[in-house]
């Protein structure tokens, strides 16, 4: 059976709330980890998300003051718990924003699978979303060096048996979660879409503080209900509760 294992690849210092709840908690910051999943009991060792880069780099390119000990880069995090990061054959990207989609160097033998939408939206942002996929110090996104080893799909996808990458518009246009069957419940790694379990927990669900359209993301938070049991955001230290999903 599937388990969903959170990695901590570094915790930013300050991020502000309103970024994962639209309207809400202004001038409100928090200490806000950045998740790296593993999917046990794959054929292709997944994981689902990259991280994002060294503090230098974070700081340089972004503005944020960032968190990371050594055990927290992604390989070492990886390797903690018993998983060679050259066996890592699939790398579900929920978009590539910079904090979760830095290090497709780092996995020599993987494919990495995206949404076109993403890929197309991440080359040619609007100005105001620029910063999110461009690192200026490359003048570009990291991603593009790997187009070749970049599984393009189009909407839901089956990544292998109980794994399904969905598509869910939302906090970027090419937005996707990964749906994980362990037994009789159902798991999905919500991302940014879902940024904090108290999005989740509001009736109405709250957006995040970036997107792009109102009423897609409403509609793929509809969508989200039809499918999951449970939620994982990616920003929230709740997830470290437990180490894996289900235990």
């Amino acid at each position: 059976m599937h388990k969903i294992i959170p990695l901590n690849v570094g915790t930013l210092e300050a991020l502000p709330k309103q970024t994962c709840m639209y309207r809400m908690y202004r001038d409100v910051t928090y200490e806000a980890p950045c998740v790296m999943w593993y999917i046990t009991d794959t054929k292709d060792n997944i994981i689902v998300d990259l991280g994002p880069p060294d503090p230098q780099q974070v700081l340089e390119n972004h503005g944020f003051i960032m968190h990371r000990t050594p055990e927290q880069q992604p390989l070492s995090a990886l390797t903690s718990i018993g998983v060679n990061p050259l066996d890592v054959r699939t790398v579900i990207v929920t978009h590539l924003h910079w904090d979760h989609a830095w290090g497709f160097h780092l996995f020599k033998n993987a494919r990495f699978i995206l949404q076109r939408k993403e890929v197309e939206y991440a080359i040619a942002p609007l100005p105001c979303h620029k910063t999110l996929y461009y690192e200026k110090n490359l003048g570009k996104p990291q991603f593009v060096d790997f187009l070749e080893r970049i599984m393009i799909i189009d909407g839901d996808y089956r990544v292998e048996k109980d794994v399904d990458a969905i598509s869910i518009p939302s906090h970027s246009p090419g937005f996707q979660g990964v749906s994980v069957a362990a037994g009789k419940l159902t798991f999905f790694i919500g991302g940014d879409a879902i940024g904090l379990y108290e999005c989740w927990e509001n009736v109405p669900h709250i957006p995040s503080g970036i997107f792009n359209n109102l009423n897609d993301y409403y509609l793929s938070m509809n969508k989200i209900e039809q499918i999951a049991d449970h939620i994982l955001p990616g920003h929230d230290f709740k997830v470290f509760e437990k180490t894996s999903y289900p235990l």
